[in-house]
């Protein structure tokens, strides 16, 4: 992994951004409750979770990565091919395969290679099936607010070293933590996801 501020922007918080059909136009926002008893079937579980991140229409995210260097980032998505990305070097936008990047008080049109954010869109493969995982249930712990389930998730190639899971009540992922190396250093990067479903999130074309 190359700490290019776009490759680790994108790979990480992009991580978990599976497509899917959205929900019909004008539903609620999602909400948790309080408790969060354990799953019968943790991997079912993360999967669900997966699952259902795919289906939002809008979410707001935000990385923190420590290690050879630190790094802060939010990023903001609208379905269903809108993103907009808060760095140090200012706001970035992506919409469908334009790159929309603002510097130097320009804007230039940078094409998205096909397939390039399908390969970020879960830090396990899309086709991950549950005998290629696997979930340890590591229980319940409060987590910004509000109850979620923690998960120790594996997988052969994508995650051997193993990802923490957090899911709330509502069956969405709110933190996924990846531990690892870049060029021989360790790094740990944490993604916390927050406002689904929200109605006021809107990213314009610059």
């Amino acid at each position: 992994m190359r700490l290019l501020p776009a490759a680790v922007v994108l790979s990480l918080l992009l991580s978990a951004c599976e497509r899917a059909p959205a929900p019909p136009a004008g539903a609620a926002p999602l909400s948790a409750p309080t408790q969060v008893p354990p799953a019968a079937d943790p991997v079912q579980a993360v999967l669900a979770a997966s699952q259902r991140f795919g289906e939002l229409r809008s979410f707001h995210a935000t990385l923190q990565m420590q290690g050879p260097r630190t790094l802060k980032v939010a990023m903001d998505f609208v379905a269903p091919d809108r993103y907009r990305l808060e760095t140090d070097e200012g706001v970035q936008t992506i919409i469908g395969g334009t790159f929309f990047l603002q510097r130097a008080g320009e804007v230039r049109q940078v094409p998205v290679p096909p397939g390039l954010l399908a390969q970020w869109r879960s830090p396990l493969p899309a086709d991950a099936a549950p005998a290629d995982l696997q979930v340890e249930d590591l229980g319940s712990e409060r987590l910004a607010g509000q109850q979620a389930r923690k998960y120790r998730v594996r997988h052969a190639t994508a995650a051997p070293d193993g990802l923490l899971y957090w899911i709330n009540g509502a069956g969405l992922p709110v933190r996924i933590e990846r531990q690892g190396q870049t060029n021989g250093q360790a790094f740990q990067a944490t993604v916390d996801y927050s406002r689904f479903n929200d109605p006021g999130l809107r990213i314009d074309v610059p």
